[in-house]
């Protein structure tokens, strides 16, 4: 096996580990972040990079947003706006780093693309089963994390996890984020595999991460796997000619469905969850993200074309929160907790202009009977963001490069015919 192609698959196959196995070198330094800096490092040496063909439409938008990124930021740092402040809470590295090192993500995460989606365009099939496997060992720890905990018992925490993402249930602190450091990114990672299994017809895999979804107690993502499971159901019901199939799918969609909240009921699963979200902590955290979205979109009224610069959000928050009762008992700088949000303010409208036409293009490469699976992927993934504060996070760039590489892939296996 070529060395670019085991680095690019070495990749795919440590994506969950963005917590768990991870070095503190004032940010926590990933596999994946050292195999991709290698390549990087090499594809400068040899001034040269191999890129999947037709993949231009799709890497010029992020590159156009890389350097109009880089342009606000630096405006933004030598003439400061009248909201900037750095007073009263920390930061990793300052304004300036802060800002430095969140191009470095983006650009990372662009790159990533790039070699994911190239390796994708070589062999869907075995970037599919690298990454199923993968997702299925995630899972797999994820549980031998939730039923220990829950039970009282001690959890096998792996290096790297000392602050793992709790929830109390019943008066246990029980585990929900697996490898990852919150349950939205690893409920979302789970979302994205779930549509790959299901694309590469691993019907098993698909129910086993499917299930492990509802282990991380994000409301989110779980509400994004029944959007996800509704829009299979209405493509295979749309497909269907035959009657008696088309009563098949709704007898079965009725059954599982019921049965599913049956047993989430009888467990005790929803209620339990119903009153952790909207007492204590939980709910006190659900109100700092809507004060934290809130002041987002008025930042973003406030610098429509341009936004405050990339990482500069928390540092000009101050005068759009509607109220300081959270941020004085914060002690970190504040970031948004939408996505969205966070690159509508610090981007403004061309920013997020450029992501959305890219995403745009993504969309159109799950056209076809075959690639709907990938379509609900896409979906729940930009329904995700809404509740996940880190764009830039590596796995969702992966799977955006999955999808197209599937789509070129196709492309080019018809152009041969």
């Amino acid at each position: 096996m070529p060395l670019r192609t085991f680095a690019a698959l070495t990749v795919v196959a440590t994506l969950p580990l963005t917590f768990a196995l991870t070095v503190p070198i004032g940010f926590p330094l990933k596999i994946y972040e050292v195999v991709l800096g290698g390549l990087l490092l090499v594809a400068l040496a040899e001034s040269r990079l191999r890129v999947a063909p037709g993949l231009r439409p799709y890497v010029e938008p992020l590159c156009a947003f890389l350097m109009l990124a880089t342009i606000v930021l630096v405006y933004r740092l030598l003439f400061r706006l009248d909201s900037f402040t750095t007073s009263g809470f920390e930061s990793r590295a300052g304004p300036v780093g802060d800002g430095l090192l969140k191009l470095a993500y983006w650009g990372l995460a662009v790159f990533a693309f790039v070699i994911v989606a190239t390796e994708t365009y070589a062999s869907p099939e075995r970037v599919a089963r690298v990454w199923g496997r993968s997702a299925v060992c995630a899972s797999i720890y994820a549980w031998s994390l939730t039923i220990p905990s829950a039970l009282g018992l001690p959890a096998p925490l792996l290096p790297g996890m000392d602050a793992a993402a709790r929830i109390t249930l019943g008066g246990a602190e029980v585990l929900r984020g697996g490898t990852f450091q919150e349950g939205n990114f690893f409920s979302l990672y789970l979302l994205v595999s779930l549509a790959i299994a299901i694309w590469n017809g691993h019907r098993k895999t698909a129910w086993f991460i499917g299930a492990t979804v509802f282990i991380t107690f994000s409301t989110a993502n779980v509400a994004g796997l029944v959007v996800m499971l509704s829009w299979l159901a209405a493509h295979r019901f749309r497909r269907s000619r035959d009657v008696r199939a088309k009563f098949r799918i709704i007898a079965t969609i009725v059954l599982a469905t019921t049965t599913l909240l049956g047993a989430l009921t009888a467990t005790g699963y929803l209620s339990t969850i119903f009153i952790a979200k909207l007492s204590g902590t939980q709910f006190v955290s659900g109100l700092d993200r809507l004060d934290l979205t809130v002041a987002g979109l008025r930042m973003t009224a406030a610098h429509p074309l341009f936004g405050v610069g990339v990482s500069q959000y928390g540092f000009n928050y101050r005068p759009y929160q509607l109220t300081d009762v959270f941020d004085v008992t914060r002690p970190v700088k504040p970031i948004a907790a939408n996505s969205w949000v966070e690159l509508a303010a610090e981007t403004g409208i061309f920013g997020s202009s450029l992501i959305l036409l890219f995403g745009a293009r993504v969309w159109s490469a799950t056209r076809g009977a075959h690639k709907v699976a990938l379509r609900t992927g896409v979906l729940a993934l930009t329904l995700g963001l809404f509740s996940f504060p880190a764009p830039t996070v590596t796995f969702l760039w992966a799977f955006c490069a999955f999808v197209v590489g599937v789509h070129l892939h196709d492309a080019s296996r018809l152009r041969l015919r």
